[in-house]
């Protein structure tokens, strides 16, 4: 069968038992990667998708190849963040209103449908608003969330059209009126959305910070 550190199907050494994949190395330490246990996590994740959609799309951008399997990967990607922060943005959003989950928007927040969370968010900015004495968010903002939610749900409404080929019925994920996306063009505009709903969600983490340091929570 060839070299014991040889795979029968060339190229690498196959998998031994013995191989450890979690954990850190002497050796080539500066690829170490740190798991968070000690404040916040979600943040790393939220930052982690965007980032690694980011540097995907500019790979493709500065060498136009391959890009017809990484547009899954990336268009994956950007829909997870964006999720993500907008799950951040109504629990921060109920925070601010002293307000517990129902258990019908824990549902919601436990599924996938971008057009559902933004559904439950988007009144919740101007009772912010109101709450803080701010002006409401302008309404061409408003709006333009409003298209780009439903845009990506009208080819990935459960966020997995671009993570799985096929359903579990076996039929395709991606409809066929899909037949091309300009990956700079998509980018461009996820890196819009993501840096506007991460301006709120920072927004309303710096009016938490600020409500607890007044009243020493």
């Amino acid at each position: 069968m060839g070299d014991a550190d040889e795979s029968v199907f060339g190229g690498l050494p196959p998998p031994r038992a013995s191989d450890v994949l979690f954990g850190g190395e002497q050796k080539d330490w500066q690829l170490n990667a740190c798991i968070s246990h000690w404040h916040e996590t979600g943040h790393a994740y939220k930052v982690g998708f965007r980032k690694a959609a980011f540097e995907l799309t500019s790979k493709v951008c500065e060498q136009p190849v391959d890009q017809d399997n990484i547009v899954y990967p990336i268009v994956y990607l950007y829909r997870h963040h964006i999720e993500l922060v907008l799950k951040d943005v109504v629990r921060m959003a109920l925070d601010l209103q002293r307000k517990s989950t129902t258990p019908a928007q824990e549902k919601r927040l436990g599924g996938h449908d971008l057009l559902s969370l933004w559904a439950m968010a988007r009144p919740m900015l101007e009772t912010v608003c109101e709450l803080v004495g701010s002006d409401p968010l302008p309404s061409e903002d408003l709006h333009g969330v409003d298209s780009y939610m439903s845009q990506i749900n009208a080819h990935d409404p459960r966020g997995e059209s671009f993570r799985y080929a096929r359903t579990r019925d076996a039929k395709r994920t991606l409809g066929p009126a899909l037949k091309l996306i300009n990956i700079r063009t998509f980018a461009t505009g996820m890196e819009k959305l993501a840096d506007y709903l991460e301006g709120i969600e920072n927004w309303f983490a710096q009016l938490i910070d600020a409500r607890n340091e007044a009243y020493g929570e």
